[in-house]
C-alpha cells in the first residue's frame, strides 16, 4: 500500500528560515493548483456537472489517501474556508466509514 499523506500544519507553511526561492515556489506550486482546481470545476460546470458531487467525490478520494487519524481540514483549523467544508467533510467521513465495515 502506498505510504499515506500526513497533512503538514503550520509548520510546513512557515516562511521562517525559508530562502525567498522556496517561498516562490510554494507560492507558485499553489497557484499552479488553484488554476487546475479552477479549470477542472468549470470545465464540469460546462458539461451539466453538480459541482457540489464532484467536491464531494474528490474530497471521498483524497481523504481516503490521508493518514489515519487525519483529515482534509487539519492544515486550517478554524478557518472560515475549513468551516464551510466541514460538513461535507462529516459526509466524507461517515462513507469512508461505512465502506470499512
Amino acid at each position: 500500500m502506498a505510504q499515506k499523506i500526513i497533512p503538514g500544519g503550520p509548520d510546513a507553511l512557515s516562511v521562517a528560515g525559508k530562502s525567498p526561492e522556496e517561498i516562490e515556489t510554494y507560492r507558485q506550486e499553489f497557484d499552479e493548483d488553484m488554476t487546475a482546481v479552477k479549470d477542472a470545476i468549470l470545465r464540469q460546470l460546462a458539461a451539466g456537472t453538480d459541482i457540489g458531487e464532484l467536491i464531494y467525490l474528490a474530497m471521498v478520494e483524497a481523504q481516503r489517501e490521508v493518514a489515519d487519524g487525519h483529515t482534509l481540514l487539519d492544515n486550517r483549523p478554524g478557518s472560515w474556508e475549513a468551516a464551510g467544508l466541514s460538513q461535507l467533510m462529516g459526509s466524507v467521513q461517515i462513507e469512508l466509514a461505512a465502506e470499512a465495515q
